[in-house]
């Protein structure tokens, strides 16, 4: 039977993926849209590779906006109407805007990460930031980190895939050569930072006794950031807390991400106030 809730007029939204079966999106969509009382509903949408192009054309005559996960963030690219200019820095798209049927590409992945550490009291502006990892969730970190005057330093194993990233990110920044630097996962420089970042999959479920880094570089660290959230409680964030350091999980980079998709998809009809954002946030940390 048709929930009664869904007419005609209720907006439609989706996170669009090769295989979904494991994402909270709809969760934490569907528990913003209760909590503003908004007439809408957000659906996950499974596409084959084959059919991304024919899917977008649906989305952009059916959907009010959508979200984008692997393996779909570039290759879709080439079927919007526009990006922002850090899609075109990072070159990957989560969240979609419909504007009268133009589709105009963002990621909301890096203002995530930016939200989730400074709701912990950790200041983000002309921060210094030691970064592991050379992928795409490093390339966003340090795109938004180098955006707000911030230097960055990137501890890669592929220490050549490392200075490309410096490179492209340096010719999107003014000065921006000049504040990354780029060393070997295994050789960090013993340099003090005022934050650090992990976006590599160490320390992910199943493998949760690993850890990027020993104690020697978190020490010298300000404040730890882990982007990984299964399991919350990181190896790395433990070895934070022990040094009484503040250790700030991954879970927030996942839901602060999607209220940034909603504050593009609704402009200045955002709802959610920050306390309702807490109460669903809290009830997230529940579920997990």
């Amino acid at each position: 039977m048709l929930d009664e809730r869904i007419g005609a007029k209720t907006q439609r939204f989706a996170v669009l993926g090769e295989s979904l079966g494991h994402t909270w999106s709809p969760y934490i969509h569907n528990s913003l849209f209760r909590a503003c009382c908004r007439d809408a509903i957000y659906l996950p949408i499974t596409v084959p590779k084959d059919r991304l192009a024919s899917a977008v054309d649906v989305f952009r005559s059916c959907f009010d906006g959508f979200n984008v996960t692997i393996p779909y963030k570039e290759r879709i690219i080439p079927l919007l109407d526009e990006v922002d200019d850090a899609v075109r820095a990072c070159g990957a798209v989560n969240t979609v805007e419909n504007r009268s049927g133009r589709l105009i590409g963002h990621i909301t992945d890096g203002l995530g990460m930016l939200r989730a550490i400074e709701e912990h009291g950790v200041f983000t502006g002309q921060a210094d930031v030691l970064i592991l990892g050379g992928g795409g969730a490093a390339r966003v970190a340090g795109y938004e980190f180098l955006s707000r005057g911030g230097r960055v330093t990137f501890a890669v194993r592929d220490v050549e895939k490392g200075k490309r990233l410096a490179s492209e990110l340096s010719q999107t920044q003014q000065d921006g050569m000049h504040r990354i630097a780029v060393c070997p996962l295994s050789a960090i420089p013993e340099a003090a930072h005022d934050l650090l970042i992990n976006c590599t999959p160490v320390g992910m479920y199943p493998h949760t006794q690993e850890s990027p880094v020993g104690e020697h570089v978190i020490s010298r660290c300000a404040a730890v950031f882990d982007a990984v959230y299964n399991p919350r409680k990181t190896q790395l964030l433990l070895m934070a807390k022990r040094a009484s350091i503040p250790a700030i999980e991954g879970l927030g980079m996942l839901f602060y991400q999607a209220v940034e998709a909603q504050k593009l998809w609704f402009q200045g009809d955002f709802r959610a106030d920050a306390s309702a954002q807490n109460d669903i946030y809290m009830e997230l940390q529940a579920q997990l």
